[in-house]
């Protein structure tokens, strides 16, 4: 491992205060925090002997409504910028630089702007063509119009034909709400989360979306895209000051700071469990599905979330583990389970297939009891260590299936930092796997966690999706009414 670029915090270089340094020895890599003292932007650097290089711009992102505005946002600013006016630079970048990997991501609540290679010449062209298009962004009404959604007719050239929704992201939203899965965690996170932005559909609405206006648009970008409101991830063996050196001439010396966006709250918590029904659209013969939410941890007490990780795989990983038979042994065909830790608080999620005419209430029932049933027998501390054993090696594993590695690290440092979480102790996981090794002698370790966050839990959304093979018909027909009316009031 490489020395430092810089030996401790309240350095200074060139406008950027340190405020930390920290050697993690189980990533084989510095953490390097700043604070660039004029606009209050942030910088982390983990740096390593890694010849690949990875940046990440990320803002975190709170849509207000389901009009996918930030979705949208994410694809017209990579249709052209003040540097760099042409179409679609970031295919051509694609096709002319010597990247390892590109991309544009749109979470929840943040959005992000990832690119890695091995080249350092690559590199920094790749950085400032990403640099122009966040904060630079042409945002032209025509690239509006293409990414997010504009009206056509049916036939273009007969203005007598009917009229049509069309857009990029419209398009697409429309094929990901044709399925089941959009609408189950659409409604999940609708009725987990009704006082968080989690509730909106970040990625966007079809029957939201004709809402959003360019301005709506630029106003977005102008209060959310800016240095006072991003992080600045690298990742490698480039020295940081090369890094400073770039993102103060290309982008911080003539940025003024700008006042940032409250903190997410967090999540009043229910009193009592709520149920709800909602129709998905379904082909003929398909059956009910159903699916618990249970909202646990915020993502600052790590030792929780690391918990019910492991409460998650003994649980549930395979058809064997405890909870996973008992439900399957009552007749259901498929179990899933989702722990989510890329958003402010965890939820715990289950989804139900194959239930045949099993109700909420009886699943619910089976569920219940078996957690009672596991919580009295108790897991074997042979069982816990193994399972505690497999889930530390899966986070010290560096693999690069489908990203760089570098970017794993983002996800698990940065997106919790945003969140205000230490950047540190999101990567630092001995620690924390140490204080579980301990909690685990206690007999009672896993019967705690069981009754805490599932059998004491109110915070619990039972959600069921009743297959309607009408609905896809009836949404269409809502739709032509709307654009129906909007024809007749057009010149």
């Amino acid at each position: 491992m490489s020395l430092p670029s810089f030996k401790k915090a309240q350095e200074s270089y060139k406008g950027f205060l340190v405020t930390k340094v920290k050697k993690i020895e189980e990533l084989a890599l510095y953490v390097i925090e700043l604070v660039h003292e004029k606009t209050g932007a942030r910088v982390v650097h983990l740096q390593n002997s890694d010849p690949e290089n990875v940046f990440c711009i990320s803002f975190q992102t709170l849509p207000s409504s389901s009009n996918g505005v930030a979705h949208i946002l994410e694809h017209t600013v990579l249709c052209g910028s003040k540097k760099y006016p042409v179409k679609d630079p970031f295919f051509s970048m694609i096709r002319r630089s010597l990247q390892t990997f590109m991309n544009a991501l749109t979470g929840m609540d943040f959005t992000c702007y990832p690119a890695s290679s091995e080249n350092v010449k690559s590199f920094y062209h790749l950085l400032d063509v990403y640099i122009d298009a966040t904060f630079f962004p042409n945002l032209s009404r025509e690239s509006f119009l293409q990414e997010g959604h504009r009206l056509e007719f049916l036939r273009l050239d007969d203005p007598k034909s009917p009229l049509a929704y069309r857009g990029v992201v419209f398009n697409e939203m429309k094929g990901a709400m044709s399925t089941m899965e959009s609408r189950f965690w659409q409604h999940m996170f609708e009725h987990l989360y009704p006082d968080l932005p989690y509730k909106y559909n970040s990625g966007g609405d079809p029957a939201a979306i004709p809402a959003l206006t360019h301005e709506e648009l630029i106003d977005f970008h102008t209060y959310f895209y800016n240095p006072s409101n991003a992080v600045f991830f690298f990742y490698g063996n480039i020295p940081t000051q090369k890094h400073l050196d770039f993102l103060e001439n290309r982008l911080l010396k003539d940025v003024e700071k700008k006042p940032i966006h409250s903190p997410i709250a967090k999540q009043k918590r229910f009193s009592s469990p709520l149920h709800v029904e909602k129709p998905y659209p379904a082909k003929k013969g398909e059956s009910d599905v159903i699916g618990f939410g249970f909202l646990t941890a915020h993502l600052g007490d790590l030792e929780t979330i690391m918990a019910l990780t492991l409460l998650e795989s003994i649980l549930l990983d395979t058809d064997a583990s405890p909870l996973k038979k008992a439900l399957m042994d009552f007749g259901i065909t498929s179990v899933e389970s989702y722990f989510e830790t890329e958003i402010s608080e965890a939820p715990f999620i289950l989804i139900f297939k194959g239930c045949g005419d099993k109700s909420a209430k009886e699943i619910e029932e089976t569920l219940f009891h078996a957690l009672r049933d596991i919580a009295k027998e108790k897991i074997s501390q042979e069982k816990i260590l193994e399972a505690l054993h497999a889930l530390e090696f899966s986070r010290k594993e560096i693999s690069n299936d489908h990203y760089p590695y570098g970017l794993s690290l983002f996800m698990r440092s940065i997106l919790p930092k945003q969140h205000g979480v230490d950047t540190v102790k999101s990567l630092e996981i001995d620690e924390v796997f140490t204080k579980l090794k301990n909690r685990a002698k206690n007999p009672e370790f896993i019967s705690l966690l069981i009754h805490e966050y599932f059998l004491e839990n109110p915070h619990f959304v039972s959600l069921t999706l009743k297959p309607d093979e009408t609905l896809v018909r009836k949404e269409q027909e809502d739709e032509q009414t709307s654009l129906l009316h909007l024809k007749e009031k057009l010149t």
